[in-house]
């Protein structure tokens, strides 16, 4: 049963087994009512922060990738990094990898290799808006063939030292594209960083 409210009405009324329902005649006045609520939810999202998640399998592609160039430390050793394994440490928001070494020296044409230990804390740059491995240090060096003694122990500190301050330090692990920090008119900030069990959670809050 339909029953007309008012000749003037935009709405009708309906009758389904003594169940009423109240509905707009036209979609135009459908839009009408509906669209300042559309609006305000809208409004209502993209004033509210974001977050988003970096797994850790996704840090250790990229950090594969920026390992993945030869370099040369003190000038003498060529070292070689490969095969990262990454665990991201929620207790002491940190990043520690388990990286592959082998160091050559083209000298005396002999090489060693082994393992390195680092962590580092997660930072943002906001000129390239890149979220950075940053304090990186050397947990522990393991290199394979090297006599322990006074000398090689001073060398290979050193190397440690070269390696956290030179090659594992401010490795980019992720980018934000233009797009990733907006939305309609509105623009994102990175503003916090948790690790959250086997993710990095950044929270993005609107200017």
């Amino acid at each position: 049963m339909v029953t007309a409210l008012s000749n003037r009405s935009h709405w009708i009324k309906l009758d389904f087994n003594s169940g009423e329902f109240i509905m707009p005649r036209t979609r135009r006045t459908l839009l009408q009512i509906l669209l300042p609520t559309l609006l305000l939810l809208l409004s209502a999202c993209a004033s509210s922060p974001r977050t988003i998640s970096i797994s850790e399998s996704e840090l250790q592609s990229r950090i594969t990738e920026e390992l993945s160039v030869p370099t040369t430390l003190l000038r003498i050793f060529d070292v070689n990094l490969s095969n990262p394994v990454i665990r991201l440490d929620g207790d002491a928001q940190r990043l520690h990898a388990l990286i592959d070494t082998r160091i050559s020296n083209p000298l005396t044409q002999k090489s060693v290799q082994g393992m390195v230990g680092i962590s580092g804390k997660l930072g943002f740059d906001a000129a390239s808006n890149t979220v950075m491995l940053s304090e990186s240090r050397v947990e522990k060096l393991d290199i394979q063939g090297m006599e322990l003694d006074d000398t090689h122990n001073e060398l290979l500190n050193l190397l440690a030292a070269k390696l956290g301050a030179e090659l594992l330090s401010n490795i980019p692990l992720h980018t934000f594209k233009p797009d990733d920090l907006k939305i309609g008119n509105r623009r994102y900030v990175p503003t916090d960083f948790r690790i959250v069990g086997h993710d990095l959670k950044i929270t993005l809050m609107p200017q």
